[in-house]
């Protein structure tokens, strides 16, 4: 979440909460991608390191993000309102449209043996996790006052070239696999994902070409201070 340029930016009570919540939130992406890790280095078959790293670790993780629509709204940061509001709300449907309702079905909890979307999970809290990891250090650290060190700046504007993609593929997986049984709950459900898969190609050419402005904007900065 980026607080507002130093002219402007948070002060008093306002800034405090903004350097716990960033805080908060790299602890706990930080417990979910090393305890996933963890796991997975310790041979851990995937469905049941989606069964528990999901609930209720991710998932109340996850979950945290919808305050930053709400502080885009109130203007406690300068994060724009409608690409903070798509990326929270796609988060939000595969944490809970996706995985909590159809676990047992795509991501191989019923049959003990590892399917497709067990990867496209793996891919999900990876990418989610480091980029997350990264961004709320990145804020953190800027928040408390201290110096954000160059590789750490370097790694916040430059790894989304590898992760977002990787994170958009895992998503539509996901709701790819969901189409299917998401007809059990309402026959309406499919058509409203496969809507949701077509809205991911400008969502996503929105988001993406958000992110490069936003890095060639940074990285011009610091070469000009050079």
């Amino acid at each position: 979440m980026p607080p507002k340029s130093s002219s402007s930016g948070p002060s008093g009570f306002t800034k405090s909460y903004l350097l716990a919540y960033n805080t908060l939130n790299l602890a706990a992406w930080g417990t979910c991608v090393t305890y996933a890790a963890t796991l997975l280095l310790s041979g851990t078959d995937l469905p049941t390191i989606f069964k528990r790293t999901y609930s209720p670790l991710l998932l109340a993780t996850q979950s945290l993000a919808i305050l930053e629509i709400l502080h885009s709204l109130a203007g406690l940061v300068r994060a724009p309102l409608m690409t903070t509001a798509m990326q929270v709300a796609s988060r939000l449907l595969l944490v809970w449209g996706i995985m909590y309702p159809f676990g047992g079905d795509i991501l191989g909890a019923a049959s003990r043996k590892a399917q497709l979307g067990d990867y496209a999970y793996l891919g999900c809290v990876a990418a989610w996790g480091v980029t997350e990891v990264i961004r709320y250090g990145f804020f953190a650290i800027t928040l408390s006052g201290n110096t954000v060190p160059e590789w750490w700046t370097w790694l916040r504007y430059n790894t989304f070239y590898v992760l977002y993609p990787i994170g958009i593929s895992s998503e539509c997986t996901l709701i790819f696999q969901a189409l299917a049984p998401a007809a059990n709950i309402s026959p309406f459900f499919p058509y409203a994902l496969t809507v949701i898969l077509l809205v991911y190609i400008p969502g996503s050419y929105i988001l993406y070409t958000h992110m490069i402005a936003q890095r060639r904007k940074v990285m011009r900065g610091k070469s000009k201070a050079n």
